[in-house]
């Protein structure tokens, strides 16, 4: 592909057909296969090795988007899985791909979603304080958010 924009498309469109496979797992066994964020993190490293090629990436931009994920990852082991390990490394195998403040906005999107529909799930009453919401459909929002609606 000649075109960059073209070619950024592309790996972002294949990351969102991603994030609904992994939507789909997530929501009926709220849990993902590792495969899918270790897939997801090959394709964001060909993605930078792509950029690196044609002069258009930094190095010290690929180490800051992992930032988001490395906090995410973290936020698991320190709340005991409250938040999830697969949703971290989601995070943190799309941040090669989108670059720190776009992956920050998309995680933002995501809670967010995530706090509305589990606001309105409870005064509906159809959860109570201790239940679980899938966070990856909501991710998938937000990726999909910030990768097609600002470009």
């Amino acid at each position: 592909m000649k075109n960059t924009y073209e070619m950024e498309l592309v790996f972002k469109a294949i990351a969102v057909l991603m994030l609904f496979c992994a939507a789909i797992f997530d929501l009926k066994n709220k849990k993902i296969p590792i495969t899918i964020p270790f897939v997801q993190m090959i394709l964001s490293f060909c993605y930078w090795i792509c950029q690196l090629t044609i002069g258009n990436g930094e190095i010290k931009e690929l180490f800051l988007s992992f930032v988001p994920g490395i906090l995410l990852v973290a936020i698991c082991f320190i709340s005991r899985q409250g938040v999830g390990m697969g949703d971290g490394l989601m995070v943190l195998s799309l941040g090669p791909l989108m670059g720190m403040t776009d992956i920050l906005l998309a995680v933002l999107i995501g809670f967010t979603l995530s706090a509305i529909v589990g606001a309105v799930l409870l005064i509906l009453k159809k959860v109570n304080g201790k239940s679980t919401l899938a966070f990856i459909p909501f991710l998938t929002a937000g990726v999909g958010v910030m990768c097609f609606a600002f470009t």
